[in-house]
């Protein structure tokens, strides 16, 4: 079952894309669990960026 995770504000976005950043950055290879996190944060992002920016 997929989460809903939705964006509602610019401090939000920017606090999105900076826990992206820091997890494809991590020595640790990613577990499937934050891969489907980070799937679901751009998904989130890329419809605020549509929507908002």
């Amino acid at each position: 079952m997929e989460k809903e995770f939705k964006i509602t504000s610019a401090k939000q976005y920017e606090e999105t894309m900076i826990t992206i950043f820091e997890l494809q950055e991590q020595e640790e290879p990613l577990t499937a669990v934050q891969q489907a996190e980070i799937e679901l944060m751009i998904k989130a992002a890329d419809k605020y960026e549509a929507e908002e920016l």
